[in-house]
């Protein structure tokens, strides 16, 4: 494991690992994240074996709309409600575009985001756009928001820990659900139910919100 504060040249150390198949964990605005490249099943399957995960699937951060529109299906609404939102601390599951068999377990959606941390940002791109986002805990424990937090079987199990000092948020992303017409809050989080509420309202979306 390879620790290194960050800075330009070790984002691009970093996003050299994740294109060689390698398991990072860097800062994101809201915990510390595992990342590894979504579309490498031999890399995302070494990332649920650390975390001691299963059968649960796992978010995709990408850099920009267009990249994430390689793996889920956006619709007008559902591309409005996300521009609305991102870059920032809300995760939505939307219907797959790939298969990505071992990021979603087999299932048919997948949860995507665009962080509002530059860092991760920036590590994305360098990547190849897309960069797997799941906390850098091992399942069942509290995630980490300093890299003096991360579990040392996480630490020790990764090739490369960027150290960006805490994260802003320091709590994990809210998870929304998009089904047609309706939205569905499957975790609260950093971003709550009543700014939901308020941004479709404004933006006069024609989605319902259960």
């Amino acid at each position: 494991m390879r620790l290194l504060k960050v800075s330009r040249e070790a984002i691009r150390l970093a996003a050299l690992v994740v294109r060689d198949g390698g398991l990072v964990v860097y800062p994101t605005d809201t915990v510390y994240g595992l990342g590894c490249n979504p579309l490498d099943d031999v890399a995302v399957s070494r990332a649920f074996f650390l975390k001691g995960r299963k059968d649960v699937p796992v978010p995709i951060l990408g850099d920009s709309m267009e990249s994430l529109e390689r793996v889920a299906e956006f619709d007008e609404v559902a591309y409005e409600f996300c521009s609305a939102f991102w870059p920032g601390a809300l995760s939505v599951v939307l219907p797959k575009r790939l298969p990505l068999e071992r990021v979603t377990c087999g299932g048919p959606t997948v949860a995507v985001r665009i962080p509002a941390s530059q860092v991760a940002i920036e590590l994305a791109r360098l990547s190849g756009g897309l960069l797997v986002g799941t906390s850098a805990n091992v399942s069942g424990e509290p995630p980490a928001f300093d890299v003096l937090e991360l579990d040392k079987r996480i630490a020790e199990g990764v090739d490369m820990i960027l150290d960006g000092g805490r994260c802003a948020h320091r709590t994990p992303s809210t998870v929304v659900r998009i089904d047609g017409k309706s939205i569905k809050v499957l975790r609260e989080g950093a971003v709550s139910v009543n700014a939901i509420k308020r941004r479709i309202e404004d933006l006069g979306l024609d989605l319902k919100l259960e």
